[in-house]
């Protein structure tokens, strides 16, 4: 059981596993690798998506070096110095606070930079906010852990998305071999035949038919449609959240749209799209990475609630567990949400010492942070 490694130059070579698995990753990396992910993603920079397969599993993984501007899901400075530090602070709506966590942050910024925190290898990476797992077995994680070592020994090796609620064996193994757990973000599960029988859903179901929105599959939206949905997206999660999110370009739409990479639904009334979202299935699981909706319009039309609504409606009609991102803690908790701490597992020890240390620090700070962000329900 050997792992074979492909890039943008043999990524054609490779035999893809004729599973549900296996077709997803080529419906989704043979365009991404060929092209550029820059095509796809605007912000993703100085990276190189490659793939690993073991057997029948297949895991998309990213070689990062540092670039301002990157995406949090190729870069760890941006996920928690530019994102995570610097922007987060701004909802804390407390001017003198913020002075002094940015004051303690620029010299952090600094030291992050300098140790290379960014020369990383992010494992099981497809580039979105949310990556679930597929059926992989504790040997096969080890074995693939054991070949990044090999072929990139001076990158910290990072597992992304790893939790103890739907992959609690992927967590186990990564400790068991040595990776450092640190905290990535507090996420949020959500079974639909529960949510889907609380009383803020059925409300929800209720605004929905009052509100006269169409529910628009994706095969459905026209290219100028699909360009709305793009604007729609950088509405909620570009310009009221971050742009270290993934910024998608209309070619992301299309191919999610053609290709089927993410399942696409719209929110549509008087012939205009006024929501969107995407999600994607794995293992039993399924999650939206695409979210957005017209936040110029009245709250009283209720668009997050109602795109919640149809992915939990989506999920029950598939006996699919829905990893509902993080955010919006509240919302999510009414709605019958179980709170899970998401980890990065890190894997440092082939590295010089000066290299461990700032995720030593991350590690740190992670353990005082995850009672905080439980009690805040972030």
């Amino acid at each position: 059981m050997q792992p074979e490694l492909f890039t943008r130059e043999n990524i054609q070579t490779l035999r893809f596993p004729s599973t549900a698995d296996g077709d997803y990753a080529r419906r989704y990396l043979i365009p991404l690798m060929t092209d550029d992910p820059q095509k796809y993603i605007r912000n993703i920079h100085n990276t190189q998506l490659m793939a690993v397969k073991i057997d029948d599993v297949i895991l998309p993984i990213t070689i990062t070096d540092f670039h301002p501007e990157n995406t949090y899901t190729v870069s760890p400075y941006s996920h928690y110095v530019s994102y995570g530090g610097y922007e987060e602070v701004k909802h804390l709506n407390n001017p003198p606070v913020e002075a002094l966590i940015k004051l303690i942050m620029n010299p952090v910024a600094w030291y992050f930079r300098y140790s290379k925190l960014d020369r990383v290898v992010f494992v099981n990476n497809y580039l979105l906010s949310t990556n679930l797992y597929p059926s992989v077995n504790s040997n096969q994680l080890s074995v693939i852990s054991e070949a990044l070592i090999q072929w990139f020994p001076d990158r910290s090796i990072v597992f992304r998305s790893v939790d103890q609620k739907k992959n609690p064996h992927v967590y186990q193994t990564m400790e068991g071999l040595g990776y450092d757990l640190v905290l990535s973000r507090q996420v949020w599960y959500m079974d639909p035949e529960v949510s889907l029988k609380t009383r803020q859903c059925k409300e929800d179901l209720r605004v929905l038919r009052k509100n006269g929105y169409e529910v628009v599959k994706g095969k459905d939206l026209s290219d100028d449609e699909l360009r709305r949905a793009v604007q729609l997206y950088e509405l909620l999660y570009l310009q009221k959240y971050s742009y270290y999110n993934p910024q998608f370009t209309f070619d992301f739409l299309k191919l999610a749209r053609d290709e089927e990479i993410l399942h696409l639904y719209a929110l549509k009334k008087d012939e205009r799209v006024n929501g969107i979202m995407g999600f994607f299935i794995r293992n039993g699981a399924m999650t939206q990475p695409l979210f957005g909706y017209d936040t110029s319009l009245p709250q009283d039309e209720g668009l997050y609630r109602l795109l919640t609504l149809v992915t939990l409606q989506e999920g029950l009609q598939r006996k699919l567990l829905v990893h509902a991102s993080g955010g919006v803690g509240k919302f999510k908790k009414v709605r019958g949400g179980e709170s899970v701490t998401e980890y990065n597992a890190v894997y440092t020890k082939h590295l010089p010492r000066k290299r461990q240390l700032p995720w030593k620090l991350i590690g740190a700070v992670s353990k005082a942070a995850i009672p905080y962000f439980k009690k805040m329900d972030f």
